[in-house]
């Protein structure tokens, strides 16, 4: 059974709706629906019109699912919710089809995807400048923010890779990451 890879970005403020269509047109990515929900039961589900609800729905607590669409990908789509004053956005893809990618960790089957995602997500950033304080990525992630970084990698799971905006020190918890910079970043790397 396939399980869903995510990625998470963890933003300061909303990414313009320009910048949105212009990544997913570059991987070639299109919307089929969208919709928000009141919480993760999925209750009150309503459909959204434009990217322009977006604000007051998030302002509400309520959370935003996008339906995405690719070729040769079985299942993918974006979850945005609002917390305390950031913006966390889920990227999802279902692994139906690449088996190298159900796996907890970087190895030698996956890495070069791995490295091929870090590279678009720094090319991306650079070019469009994406207002994102941590980037989360890793199989059926729960990400636990609470306005600390190191308390978030610490309490969130199934992680594995972090992209930093700045340097952290690694405690005694995070020691099952590796440490290393890159271009303008701070990459944490589930040993």
């Amino acid at each position: 059974m396939a399980i869903a890879l995510d990625i998470n970005l963890l933003c300061n403020k909303m990414l313009n709706s320009d910048i949105v269509s212009k990544l997913l047109n570059q991987y070639s990515v299109s919307i089929e629906s969208m919709s928000s929900i009141d919480n993760w039961m999925w209750e009150n589900e309503k459909k959204i019109d434009s990217f322009k609800q977006f604000e007051t729905i998030l302002d509400a607590r309520h959370i935003v699912v996008i339906k995405l669409k690719r070729p040769l990908v079985k299942d993918m789509g974006i979850f945005i919710e609002k917390m305390e004053n950031h913006y966390l956005y889920e990227v999802w893809v279902n692994t139906e089809g690449y088996p190298m990618l159900d796996c907890d960790k970087i190895t030698l089957d996956n890495h070069e995807f791995y490295k091929d995602l870090l590279q678009a997500i720094l090319e991306a950033d650079k070019a469009i400048d994406i207002p994102f304080e941590m980037i989360g990525i890793g199989l059926e992630t729960d990400i636990h923010y609470n306005g600390n970084i190191i308390d978030t990698i610490e309490n969130s799971k199934n992680v594995i890779l972090w992209i930093l905006k700045k340097h952290i020190e690694l405690t005694n918890d995070l020691k099952l990451y590796k440490i290393r910079e890159g271009k303008g970043v701070y990459i944490l790397e589930k040993k």
